[in-house]
């Protein structure tokens, strides 16, 4: 007995040096995304950026920046206050990192560029400010908690919500954090609860680097593994197959896990389509229906990824997705559910699909980011504010 209590203590030390000297070993080679390096886990947002942080923001080839956050950690800039000065007409802009300008300085966003415009023009004779709410990651379940729980509070007059491709996978992982009241309302998204109970395995992420090398580097593997069969996966391996392509490229099978862009995946079966849009469907009625019954206007914009636009645009980064360097894949199909759903529902939508299209000769995305340049967040500006139905939501 004895012995076999000493032996277990050997293997709990040896076990213990291992995570120990794992630990201190990935926290010095690995070093945490700038998307996610700035972000803190939140109870009620699932997550947000740090406020007043200065970062680094860099993609090899792409950019190589300092960046900063405001009081309320949004872009900026400025600091954000509840209190709306008279005579002024505010405007909301949710949306995820391509709203919260990755790749480009504060005042080169889309949404800075916009409030430029507006108080050059002066339409209906107002001053206009044009507060930055995008936050990396969000997607329309995370906009709607943070629209009705904080974005509220600063009087919007009107509510941009820039809506993006890859919002259903977003939505897809976010729904088993979701928290809710007696009633059954959506209170918060908590990172470290899946379906009402306390997530143990995402606890430990957080706090181990360790933990999450392996998992992306190790458990991912399995998941793949699952996802196409173990015969599959070691085939593909031996004839230099990316596994992950396989997985992204098969019609029939429901992938949402692994795809960001299943949503405007070509040839994929509808009904898996249909399937997770119907989820993120949901969570943009809700928003509406919050919207509405303050009697705030919603305006949604659709924007394409450099895939869709050129050749030339994203040219490197697009290939780890699966999508070839010399093609163009065209997204009207995606772009047409949305757009009826929004017909549907009375909602406004702003594409802005053909006017980067017609741009397409121009470096509008980071090669291997896939962020928008500087001319990007130019045209996207200058394409709301161009657009009737926004000018009339002005009013």
């Amino acid at each position: 007995m004895r012995r076999m209590i000493r032996l277990l203590i050997v293997i709990c030390i040896i076990l213990g040096l291992v995570l120990a000297v794992g630990e201190i070993y990935t926290q010095k080679k690995y070093k945490r995304p700038y998307l996610t390096g700035f972000m803190e886990a939140h109870p009620v947002f699932h997550h947000l950026p740090q406020a007043n942080y200065r970062g680094e923001m860099k993609s090899e080839g792409d950019f190589d920046f300092e960046f900063t956050t405001n009081n309320r950690g949004m872009r900026g800039p400025g600091d954000y206050v509840y209190e709306k000065p008279e005579g002024v007409f505010r405007i909301a802009v949710l949306g995820d990192s391509f709203v919260f300008g990755v790749g480009v300085g504060e005042e080169k966003t889309a949404v800075f560029l916009l409030e430029e415009l507006l108080n050059k023009t002066k339409p209906g004779g107002a001053s206009y400010e044009v507060h930055n709410f995008g936050v990396n990651s969000f997607s329309p379940v995370l906009e709607y908690i943070y629209l009705k729980e904080e974005v509220v509070k600063y009087k919007p007059d009107l509510v941009v919500l820039m809506l993006d491709a890859c919002d259903i996978q977003d939505d897809y992982f976010y729904e088993p954090r979701l928290v809710y009241d007696e009633s059954g309302n959506i209170t918060g998204c908590d990172p470290l609860k899946i379906n009402g109970k306390s997530d143990i395995y995402a606890f430990l992420l957080k706090h181990s680097s360790f933990l999450n090398t392996l998992d992306h580097k190790l458990i991912e593997s399995f998941r793949k593994m699952k996802a196409i069969g173990l015969k599959r996966y070691f085939s593909n391996k031996i004839n230099g197959i990316r596994n992950k392509t396989d997985i992204l490229t098969v019609r029939d099978r429901d992938n949402i896990y692994f795809d960001r862009f299943l949503m405007f995946r070509e040839d994929k079966d509808i009904d898996i389509v249909m399937k997770h849009w119907q989820r993120t469907e949901r969570f943009l009625m809700l928003i509406k229906k919050f919207l509405d019954k303050r009697e705030i206007p919603l305006v949604m914009v659709l924007y394409p990824y450099g895939h869709q636009v050129g050749q030339r645009q994203w040219s490197k980064g697009r290939s780890y997705w699966a999508f070839d360097r010399n093609r163009v894949y065209y997204p009207h199909w995606g772009f047409s559910v949305i757009e009826e759903f929004a017909g549907n529902r009375d909602i406004n939508v702003i594409n802005l699909y053909e006017r980067f299209r017609d741009r397409k000769h121009e470096k509008l995305y980071y090669n291997n980011d896939g962020h928008w340049t500087e001319e990007g967040q130019r045209i996207a500006a200058e394409g709301i504010f161009n657009s009737d139905i926004f000018q009339k939501a002005l009013k």
